[in-house]
């Protein structure tokens, strides 16, 4: 099972996992709301030296794929995962029907802007897909201190690879529709390139608004 194309790692898994299931069932729902995403993310597997070699070329030396965290180091691990609707997966061992696509993807801690786990980032660079377990986070990076202002904007990195290569200095969109409002509060933000800035605008400018209803009384008011 191949994460990337040809010239990717194959990040197969060595060891069996219980088989994935097609829907998201009542109880994993349930049972994910109790778990903690530090220890799930952490049941992932090490990464090996196709791993490494692919990072590598990406501009990400080993030493950047362990950083020191509240408590310890996060790293980037292995993990057999299914992605659902909404920027979501689940991981395939909590899962049941073997019918489902389960893919090798990374994985990443996603902490708060205290520090505090968050959430857990899957990451299947083949596809660029991104996505959360737990959907309480828009971006990975939130423990980074910027104060995204004209002179010390908030980074936004296209994907995750270049949130690691330039040592996790800024944030990277893993659910747009959480990211927006955390984006919209920064007073300027630095994207990679003109494209990704006009897509970045575009996503900012999603805003759904609510109807606005008024009395009946107060359009005949208003009328007269």
């Amino acid at each position: 099972m191949n994460l990337m194309r040809a010239t990717s790692p194959d990040i197969s898994l060595s060891r069996a996992d219980a088989p994935p299931t097609e829907v998201m069932r009542r109880e994993v729902k349930q049972r994910r709301v109790r778990m903690d995403a530090e220890r799930e993310q952490a049941r992932g597997f090490g990464l090996r030296g196709p791993d490494f070699a692919w990072l590598l070329d990406q501009g990400i030396p080993g030493k950047l794929s362990a950083w020191r965290s509240v408590g310890g180091f996060d790293l980037i691990l292995r993990d057999s995962v299914v992605f659902g609707r909404k920027q979501r997966f689940e991981f395939a061992r909590l899962v049941r029907d073997a019918k489902s696509d389960r893919v090798a993807a990374y994985t990443l801690l996603a902490r708060d802007t205290a520090g505090a786990p968050l959430d857990v980032v899957a990451w299947h660079p083949r596809t660029g897909r991104v996505a959360t377990w737990l959907g309480r986070t828009g971006l990975l990076g939130l423990e980074y201190p910027c104060p995204g202002t004209g002179k010390d904007p908030l980074v936004v990195y296209r994907n995750p690879a270049a949130w690691l290569a330039d040592e996790r200095r800024g944030v990277v969109v893993v659910d747009e529709q959480l990211a927006r409002m955390d984006l919209l509060e920064a007073g300027s933000i630095l994207a990679a390139d003109i494209p990704h800035g006009t897509a970045l605008q575009v996503m900012l400018s999603k805003v759904r608004l609510p109807s606005i209803l008024v009395p009946a009384d107060a359009v005949r008011k208003a009328a007269a």
